[in-house]
C-alpha cells in the first residue's frame, strides 16, 4: 500500500525541508511518498496542481473550497496548528470523504514564553527603549513596573494558559483565571484560583487571552470587560484577535488609561495604516508566538503522527 500513498506539504515554509529529515522523514516515507513544495501556491490552480493525486495533506494555511473539490484522491489533511477550521470549510471536508486533524498542543510552551516576553516587554518598555536607544536618545526617566507580586488574570488554562501561570507564578506573581469548565482538582493542579470573567478583569494587574477562538468565544472580551480593568492595567493576547471586540479596544487603548501587548489581531497581516501602529501604550508582534524551531519541529511530528495513524485506520485529533 505505501508505494500508492502520496503526501504533499503544497505550501511548505522556508526550513521544512530540513526539519523533514532523519526518523522523521524515515516515519513518514514508510506510510508513501513524501512531495514538499515551498512558498504559497499563487493561486488555486497552482494548489491544485501541487496537491496532484496525492491521498494526504500536510496543509500550511488556507485550502480553498475550489481546491478541496478539485483533490479527488485526497483522504486526510494534516493542518499544522490549532484552528483547521479557519483554513479549510470542515463541513464541505466531511461531505467529500476527507478527514481533517490538527496538531495540539505543539506550541504550548512556546506561545506561554513569548506571553511572558510581550508581558516583560510591556512592563519594562523594551521596545520603546530600544526604539529611542537607536534614534540616539538615552533617557532614563521612563518608569516601568514589576511583575513580581501582581496579579496575573489568564483567561483560558488549556495547556498554553497553564504554563503562562506556571511562568507567572515564578516572577512571584498570584494566578487567578476564567475557564468554561473550572474544576476544584485543575484548580489545585495549577495553583489558580478560578473566578468569573468580571472578577479576572476587575482584579487584575495583567490579563492574558490563551483562549481558543470558537463561535462561542468569538467577542468574549467585551467593552464592559474592558472598561473593569484597574487604570494602568496591561492587557496581552496571544490568542486570536477576535475574542475581543475591537472597537472597544481601540477606545480603551486610545485614552491611555490601559496598555496592551499584542502577537494576534482582527485582521492579519495588520494593515500598514490601522491605527494601534502608532499607540505608544502597546508592544506589538506579527503572530510569531509560535515560531520557534522547537514548535516547528514538534507541529512536524504531530502532522506526521496524524497521517500515520490515519492510515492505520486509528485516526487522531480530527477535527470534522
Amino acid at each position: 500500500m505505501k508505494n500508492d500513498i502520496v503526501i504533499v506539504f503544497p505550501d511548505a515554509g522556508p526550513g521544512t525541508e530540513s526539519l523533514f529529515q532523519g526518523p522523521l522523514r524515515e516515519r513518514i516515507e514508510k506510510v508513501g511518498r513524501l512531495e514538499i513544495h515551498q512558498g504559497q501556491p499563487k493561486d488555486d490552480e497552482d494548489f491544485i496542481s501541487r496537491i496532484g493525486d496525492a491521498q494526504a495533506v500536510i496543509l500550511g494555511w488556507r485550502l480553498s473550497r475550489d481546491v478541496l473539490r478539485a483533490a479527488k484522491n485526497l483522504q486526510v489533511i494534516a493542518f499544522t496548528g490549532i484552528g483547521a477550521g479557519d483554513n479549510v470549510d470542515l463541513a464541505l471536508a466531511r461531505s467529500l470523504g476527507i478527514t481533517v486533524c490538527n496538531t495540539p498542543g505543539y506550541a504550548d510552551t512556546t506561545v506561554a514564553e513569548h506571553t511572558i516576553a510581550l508581558m516583560l516587554a510591556a512592563a519594562r518598555n523594551v521596545a520603546i527603549g530600544d526604539r529611542e536607544m537607536k534614534n540616539g536618545l538615552w533617557n532614563q526617566s521612563r518608569s516601568g513596573f514589576d511583575l513580581y507580586g501582581k496579579r496575573l488574570g489568564i483567561v483560558g488554562t488549556g495547556g498554553i494558559g497553564a504554563h503562562v501561570a506556571t511562568l507567572a507564578k515564578a516572577f512571584g506573581m498570584t494566578v487567578t483565571a476564567w475557564t468554561a469548565n473550572p474544576s476544584p482538582g485543575r484548580a489545585a493542579d495549577l495553583g489558580v484560583t478560578y473566578t468569573d470573567l468580571d472578577t479576572v478583569f476587575a482584579t487584575s494587574d495583567v490579563v492574558s487571552l490563551n483562549l481558543a477562538l470558537m463561535p462561542e468565544t468569538e467577542g468574549l472580551i467585551t467593552a464592559d470587560h474592558l472598561a473593569r480593568l484597574r487604570d494602568g492595567a496591561l492587557l496581552v493576547n496571544t490568542a486570536r484577535g477576535g475574542l475581543i471586540e475591537e472597537a472597544a479596544l481601540m477606545a480603551e487603548l486610545s485614552s491611555g488609561r490601559i496598555s496592551a501587548a499584542l502577537d494576534v489581531f482582527h485582521t492579519e497581516p495588520l494593515p500598514a495604516d490601522h491605527p494601534i501602529r502608532t499607540l505608544p501604550n502597546v508592544v506589538l508582534t506579527p503572530h510569531t508566538g509560535y515560531n520557534t524551531p522547537e514548535a516547528l519541529g514538534e507541529i512536524y511530528r504531530l502532522a506526521v503522527d496524524a497521517i500515520e495513524a490515519y492510515f492505520a485506520g486509528t485516526p487522531v485529533n480530527v477535527v470534522n
